[in-house]
């Protein structure tokens, strides 16, 4: 099935564009199913009524609160070492980054995970866990459609719905480990249960348990954590 998508012309504001779309400042992109750019259609009232297109994912119409002394927009602002709660992070910083380069290739997205945020190593796993995850996003069952392609540049598609907590990143640690491991220092032993509800629950990073399982039995693997029965665990 094809999408239409309203957004800007070069050289003009995106926000402007969908607001008050003119022939001048915007144009409807036409996507195939599997998101690949196939025309360019003018914007006149009558393709407008044709075509509803949908605002060009990049696009995030700004929420507002109503003050004393008028409305004040909500900012949308995530900073650089924070991903939120709600969603996984690795997907979180892939779909942030291609978004604010407005288009990045495999190889970017790669260097970027494991060379400048450094969040999965620079190795044969790191890239292949941000492979998969760019394919899923990409052409998933779960999250396809989150990233659009264009040749060999992967786009924003549609909107990425994430939590309102914010979690910090740590250069050089994989976000995941990082929290199981914290939380199993802090409280000095943890149990299966609730490593799961860490991650499951308040966290909300993962839809299932094989990944909250894949963890586990990783950082026990590597040391990080130990294994002092059968659904207990120790720093």
């Amino acid at each position: 099935m094809r999408r239409y998508i309203l957004t800007n012309k070069p050289g003009y504001d995106l926000r402007d564009a969908i607001e008050n779309p003119s022939f001048e400042k915007s144009v409807i992109v036409v996507l195939d199913n599997s998101g690949v750019e196939i025309e360019q259609i003018p914007v006149t009232p009558l393709t407008l009524y044709m075509y509803e297109p949908e605002p060009d994912p990049r696009y995030q119409k700004p929420q507002k609160i109503v003050t004393t002394s008028g409305e004040i927009e909500i900012p949308t602002f995530i900073p650089e070492d924070m991903v939120t709660t709600g969603e996984n992070p690795f997907i979180q910083v892939i779909y942030r980054f291609v978004k604010r380069r407005d288009g990045a290739t495999l190889e970017d997205i790669v260097r970027h995970i494991t060379k400048e945020r450094r969040i999965l190593p620079n190795n044969d796993y790191g890239i292949r866990r941000v492979e998969a995850m760019v394919r899923e996003m990409h052409n998933g069952a779960v999250m396809g459609g989150l990233l659009v392609k264009k040749g060999n540049m992967y786009m924003a598609g549609v909107p990425l719905k994430t939590g309102r907590n914010l979690i910090k990143l740590y250069s050089g640690y994989d976000p995941f480990e990082y929290q199981i491991m914290q939380y199993v220092e802090n409280k000095g032993t943890a149990s299966r249960e609730e490593i799961h509800t860490i991650i499951m629950d308040r966290l909300k990073w993962a839809r299932n348990t094989k990944l909250v399982e894949f963890y586990i039995k990783k950082l026990t693997k590597q040391g990080n954590i130990k294994r002092i029965s059968k659904d207990w665990f120790e720093y």
